[in-house]
């Protein structure tokens, strides 16, 4: 097919079916496909990959909606898996695996493409599909699978893509669906890459397997949400609080101790709390830190929230109830798409007012690099000049990236970045809305990971642990 839809070259009517197979692909590329992507910038195997899992899904679609048209495809799928490990061999094998979700390869990297792409629902954004092509392409990449220039798409029925991409647009163009479809909206508006950069900075990685320490392994990229001030805001000198009227204390309440005078001398039962305390200002920068990534769409709890939006509210009850005791709060979120794309967001700056048209602002997208993100969160926390200082991970527990393929890897990095924090004095707490999150974070960040059960848990997990633990009170 031309991109523009006007013409679709048909294969010669020698094979049984090949012409009606053709036209049906077409058919539902012209339904469920977005013609003339823009192809600048990826690599032929990337392509090749996006390509192929494209052609899956919407013939996917197409056979859910017209269960008949299977038996067009059918005959021109292989039956069994191709032997061989190189590019074409893996793509046929692919092919096969996309077709038929009971078929079954003995290699690794086609039954983890098989078991992603039936994973994903038929009706899923297609930048969801796009972002798992991109990973099975890194995989290849991770595997040394060099392209070969001479594949060519299959089955015999398919198209040469000519439809899908234009490989001839300018860099001012919009990006591929596989960018920009991973920041699709969740909540609230989704700033997009013109939010100016801050600063970018590199951090170590540890890599458990190897027992090695990658130096300068990930780059954070900082950006901000936070509404620029008119001028340097003055920061708030703390003032002790009074208690209310107990027992015993250091000073007598005149108010209280004249109405338990009145009700002595009336022969009434007078209430024995005439003293008061007063406690010292708090000193203490706390850091809520906000998972970003896609995974944080799902349910929480079966209800009609998101666990991103429980962990928002969690975040604005917690910020605020820090702030009425005088801590200076921040929140901050950060997603990553592989190890050199660590997107770190600032919502809400320290001592800064929070409110939750900021948190439904922040973008979620992409995957979960925990140990680089705890890692910056520490760089901003050093800064401060709080003789305590905390930080609130908020998350669902789901640590992984598009460039990770050992399970387990990023949960012992963070170990290793909460340690680091720990060793520094910060104290480091987690909250997590998901059971199985709380199960994998737990070895993290141990007793100090709790999990928000409902939506009354943020605020008695602030009264109870959490503040406490934070402020020291």
């Amino acid at each position: 097919m031309t991109p523009a839809a006007a013409q679709l070259l048909l294969p010669p009517a020698g094979a049984p079916g090949l012409q009606q197979a053709a036209v049906a692909h077409a058919a539902a590329h012209l339904l469920h496909s977005r013609t003339g992507q823009d192809a600048r910038g990826r690599k032929p195997l990337a392509l090749a990959v996006l390509s192929a899992v494209e052609d899956a899904r919407v013939e996917r679609l197409l056979v859910a909606q017209w269960p008949g048209a299977r038996r067009w495809f059918a005959p021109f799928l292989p039956a069994q898996a191709e032997p061989g490990l190189g590019f074409a061999a893996l793509m046929a094998r692919l092919d096969r695996v996309l077709a038929d979700p009971a078929a079954h390869d003995g290699h690794h990297w086609v039954q983890r493409a098989r078991q992603g792409f039936w994973g994903l629902p038929a009706d899923a954004p297609p930048a969801d599909f796009a972002q798992f092509a991109l990973l099975l392409a890194n995989m290849l990449g991770q595997m040394r699978v060099p392209f070969d220039t001479r594949y060519r798409p299959g089955p015999a029925y398919r198209d040469d893509h000519s439809y899908l991409w234009d490989h001839g647009r300018s860099a001012e163009d919009d990006p591929l669906p596989a960018d920009a479809g991973a920041a699709a909206p969740a909540a609230g508006s989704q700033p997009g890459a013109e939010v100016a950069m801050l600063r970018e900075r590199h951090y170590g990685e540890w890599h458990a397997q190897l027992g090695l320490w990658r130096t300068a392994w990930c780059r954070v990229q900082e950006r901000s949400l936070a509404r620029p001030a008119a001028g340097p805001r003055p920061r708030p000198r703390p003032r002790p609080r009074h208690l209310p009227p107990e027992a015993e204390g250091e000073t007598l309440d005149v108010q209280a101790a004249v109405a338990a005078l009145a009700d002595r001398r009336r022969n009434r039962a007078w209430d024995p709390r005439m003293f008061r305390r007063t406690v010292p200002p708090v000193r203490a920068s706390v850091l809520l830190l906000l998972d970003l990534s896609r995974s944080t769409l799902a349910p929480w709890c079966g209800g009609p929230l998101t666990v991103q939006a429980a962990q928002q509210q969690a975040a604005l009850s917690l910020a605020r109830r820090l702030a009425s005791l005088g801590a200076r709060v921040a929140v901050h979120g950060f997603a990553s798409n592989g190890r050199a794309a660590v997107a770190y967001w600032r919502a809400v700056e320290f001592g800064a007012p929070c409110d939750a048209a900021t948190l439904a602002a922040l973008p979620v997208r992409h995957s979960t690099r925990l140990g680089a993100a705890l890692r910056h969160a520490q760089a901003l926390l050093a800064e401060e000049d709080s003789p305590r200082r905390g930080l609130v991970l908020l998350s669902d527990g789901q640590p992984w990236d598009i460039d990770v393929f050992e399970a387990g890897h990023l949960l012992h990095d963070a170990r290793r970045a909460v340690d680091a924090l720990r060793a520094t004095g910060v104290q480091a707490h987690c909250i997590t809305g998901v059971a199985a999150g709380l199960a994998e974070l737990q070895p993290v960040f141990g007793a100090a990971c709790l999990h928000l059960l409902d939506a009354a848990a943020p605020m008695a997990l602030c009264l109870s642990g959490a503040s406490r633990a934070l402020l020291g009170r």
